[in-house]
């Protein structure tokens, strides 16, 4: 079968394997991959010699024709993160992510643990499907700022002061988490301004009902980009005694001035997804894909066939010219 590998040196080939079945999967199951997504992540992973297929957003069909989306963090369920209910935080997730540690969605099929997938409610298209791993952060984000009423803190914990009351919400970021995060949140009625370079972040941030003139005063910012620009942009725009969420991944360090003190910013972290009251955030996001049919319109902006690999990676790294979710079908 055809997969896409990194080849260390910034670039990506499409190459034949034999499909694997993980280590992990108790009850391993075929997909038969019909998209898959390109992540920020996978523009740094490139750089990367890694000994797996790339690609941890992508959806499918099982041997009996049923659509699924794929959790690509399957945990171990043993160890004491897990136990104690944060499977997002396994201790061993890293040794199996997929896309990472063990092959992920970019190739003709993936075997994954049955446990990993996620069958796609009517509305949910099969080949807008790699879209619910974005939003499954986008949710887990959500409920890490308290965007939702009863919402447990940023590390899982009951917090009984987490309940939104409704204010506006900034989120800094265009990519398809920003985004993302902006059509979770309207999806539950927050008010959302968002803070974007590019025209095409703009032009979807508009049809996914964001405000593009963000002002001061937020009590919760929500940090999509990951950069030290959007650091502090966030500080700058959040409210003293408000809220940052941390959503973006950080690919180099970055500082926080005396701004973070001296406002007493709340400072939480977010980091994949998990379960949130009894619900998986995986199926959350799969339920409001299906029930706004305007994100994929929204993010995704190219789509490219899977010999078509390299070009897609190279147009996924030009955000200026306007792509923001690019997705790969086999």
């Amino acid at each position: 079968m055809r997969a896409v590998r990194s080849t260390g040196d910034g670039a990506v080939a499409v190459i034949d394997v034999a499909p694997t079945t993980p280590e992990h999967a108790r009850d391993p199951v075929r997909v038969r991959v019909r998209s898959a997504g390109i992540c920020g992540s996978d523009l740094h992973l490139v750089q990367w010699a890694l000994p797996a297929t790339l690609g941890h957003e992508f959806a499918g069909v099982l041997d009996d024709g049923t659509p699924v989306a794929v959790q690509p963090l399957p945990a171990c369920g043993e160890c004491d993160l897990c136990r104690a209910g944060r499977e997002h935080l396994c201790r061993h997730g890293n040794d199996r992510l997929h896309g990472l540690s063990v092959d992920g969605g970019l190739a003709d099929e993936v075997v994954v643990d049955r446990a990993c997938v996620v069958p796609l409610p009517d509305g949910a298209g099969v080949s807008d499907g790699a879209l619910v791993e974005p939003l499954a952060v986008a949710v887990h984000a959500a409920h890490a700022g308290g965007m939702h009423s009863g919402a447990h803190g940023g590390g899982g914990e009951a917090d009984a002061d987490a309940g939104w009351d409704g204010a506006p919400v900034l989120v800094i970021g265009g990519g398809s988490i920003g985004l993302a995060v902006l059509a979770v949140a309207r999806a539950h009625g927050a008010e959302i301004d968002v803070a974007v370079r590019h025209r095409a972040q703009q032009e979807a941030a508009d049809r996914l009902g964001g405000r593009v003139a963000p002002g001061l005063d937020y009590e919760l910012v929500v940090d999509c980009a990951g950069t030290q620009s959007s650091v502090d942009e966030a500080l700058a725009r959040v409210r003293p005694g408000g809220t940052v969420v941390l959503a973006g991944t950080f690919w180099e360090p970055v500082r926080f001035d005396t701004t973070l003190s001296t406002k007493e910013v709340r400072l939480v972290t977010s980091q994949t997804y998990g379960h949130h009251h009894g619900v998986r955030e995986f199926d959350e996001a799969a339920a409001v894909l299906a029930t706004r049919p305007e994100i994929a319109d929204a993010l995704v902006t190219h789509r490219f066939g899977l010999d078509d690999a390299a070009e897609a990676f190279r147009v996924a790294a030009d955000r200026a010219a306007g792509a923001i979710k690019v997705v790969v079908e086999p």
